[in-house]
């Protein structure tokens, strides 16, 4: 019998872009056969709605659990007791959380690749057809790349699940494979997205295609000279030998060099775009954060948030004190910053890590004010009878959305790309193609400039010291935005500035990280159910 494959869409995806009139506002389509669908261009449209609502689907991709671990994998904080092996070492195949992860992108991947294949067969306006092809393009890539950052070698599926095939497991592709298919499809998003001025908000654009390529040869080129030994970076500037946990990135022939060039072109080509722009002054940073500025022109792509119920997303749950106010009740305030991190790796005094932080909260028995070191609380309660206690963590202001009264129910975005870190992957890329430093200094210094920060002069900069303040920077511009976990791997320091900061708080965390630690295992129940992965 003919298995049919259906794309059962619930209603709380349906009406995915909803924060304003300007964004995407097609409805999917909830339940149908594959052969009887995709006959117009409203099909068309309707079939790429349905891949985009895959960023906040189910519970372990954009909308909750995968932002969530891979902050818990890095050296920024705490998260919950669950997370806690993505920190000390010991995830294993067996964890609910990479189970879960896993699942949710291969079906965003699956809805995706429905619409790449069916939609060129559809009579319609080719422009139309070239660019809805080009943003499903674009997010398969976007899938693709979190899949191989997160788990090195997965099956490489680029074509719908036949009848015939549905029980067929693929084997595990090598990353040159995985990465080129990315880069082809970027470079056809690239070529067939509209710019933003041209197409809806919440939509991926020339520039946001370009971004991501840009971050695409970026990791390439980094995981490749860390692998080869030819980094010295981290506070200590010690030297690295070659980092094992790369390895597998010594299969791509051309050398780093190459890839450096290529990320520096990209970031060219993104900024070309005239509809995207950077905030000129500390205030409006601030500001691209509220949830009323969800899609400022900073932001090159975001996940779009709602108020709607079942249809935002959960970060003011997961980034701000449980029940203080701020938030929904739910299962808030687990991901928080430890004070080791802000000590060891942040400039306290930057106005960016300043407004980056909640500086007072209260609950209904308390008030919480930051302490002068800027790495914890210390509690007032409104009750004499109650004892005051220190909190020696601090939580995120970029996430708050005080409308937010059920976990999932937040206008908040995830900003999965923006303007400012194309502007550091320029300076990273131009730095390290002419092993100079000082090359770095423009791109730089437009993002200090533009919040009251003083120049900074990489001139007398070794690269090795270069590189570790570029991690300052990025950290602190980027913070919380779930870029960091990435960057520690492709820079080879993932040992060093995770043990620092885990050093005293438990767990396995003695002796250096192992290259698997760099990625994550396969989830157990793909090595059960696929016999071609062993």
């Amino acid at each position: 019998m003919k298995i049919k494959i259906l794309f059962k869409i619930n209603l709380i995806f349906i009406l995915f872009f909803i924060n304003s009139c300007e964004v995407l506002d097609e409805q999917p389509f909830t339940q149908n056969e594959t052969e009887n669908y995709f006959q117009d261009s409203n099909d068309a449209i309707d079939g790429l709605t349905s891949a985009y609502s895959r960023l906040k689907s189910g519970n372990g991709y954009y909308k909750q659990k995968y932002l969530s671990t891979i902050f818990a994998a890095s050296d920024q904080g705490l998260s919950t007791f669950l997370l806690n092996n993505f920190k000390n070492g010991t995830v294993t195949s067996t964890d609910p959380n990479i189970d879960t992860i896993w699942k949710d992108i291969y079906v965003a991947i699956r809805d995706a690749n429905m619409v790449i294949a069916n939609v060129p067969s559809i009579d319609m306006d080719e422009e139309l057809k070239s660019r809805i092809i080009g943003e499903a393009k674009f997010l398969r890539a976007l899938h693709y790349f979190n899949l191989v950052r997160c788990f090195g070698e997965v099956p490489l599926r680029i074509e719908p699940v036949s009848a015939e095939g549905i029980s067929e497991g693929l084997p595990l592709s090598p990353i040159v494979d995985i990465y080129n298919q990315i880069i082809e499809d970027l470079q056809y998003a690239s070529l067939n997205c509209s710019n933003r001025a041209q197409t809806d908000i919440g939509r991926a654009t020339k520039s946001s295609s370009d971004a991501l390529l840009a971050k695409v040869y970026l990791r390439i080129a980094s995981c490749k000279q860390t692998a080869l030994g030819l980094m010295n970076v981290g506070s200590l500037g010690t030297s690295n030998d070659g980092i094992n946990g790369n390895i597998e990135y010594l299969q791509f022939e051309e050398s780093p060099a190459y890839y450096y060039e290529s990320a520096k072109n990209s970031c060219d080509d993104a900024l070309l775009d005239s509809g995207f722009s950077l905030v000129g002054n500390l205030d409006d940073w601030i500001a691209i954060f509220d949830p009323n500025n969800g899609n400022s022109p900073e932001m090159l792509f975001d996940v779009q948030g709602s108020n709607e119920i079942g249809q935002g997303t959960a970060v003011s749950n997961l980034f701000t004190p449980r029940n203080s106010g701020l938030s929904g009740t739910g299962f808030g305030g687990s991901n928080k910053l430890k004070g080791k991190f802000i000590n060891n790796y942040l400039d306290k005094s930057d106005p960016r890590f300043q407004n980056t932080i909640i500086k007072e909260y209260q609950n209904s028995s308390r008030l919480f004010e930051i302490n002068n070191g800027s790495t914890g609380y210390f509690s007032t309660p409104f009750n004499p009878e109650l004892n005051a206690y220190t909190l020696w963590q601090v939580w995120t202001s970029k996430y708050i959305d005080s409308d937010a009264t059920n976990p999932y129910d937040s206008r908040q975005n995830w900003h999965v790309i923006r303007l400012a870190d194309v502007y550091l992957m320029r300076a990273e890329s131009l730095a390290e193609l002419n092993q100079n430093p000082i090359l770095a200094n423009d791109d730089i210094n437009i993002l200090r400039n533009r919040v009251g920060q003083t120049d900074i002069d990489f001139s007398s900069y070794s690269m090795s010291d270069f590189r570790t303040a570029l991690l300052k920077e990025r950290s602190v511009e980027l913070y919380m935005e779930g870029h960091r976990f990435f960057d520690l791997t492709r820079f080879g320091v993932y040992n060093e500035y995770c043990y620092k900061v885990l050093n005293g708080i438990g767990g396995n965390t003695d002796g250096s990280r192992q290259a698997d630690d760099y990625t994550w295992p396969i989830p157990i129940f793909e090595i059960t159910a696929n016999s071609n992965i062993n």
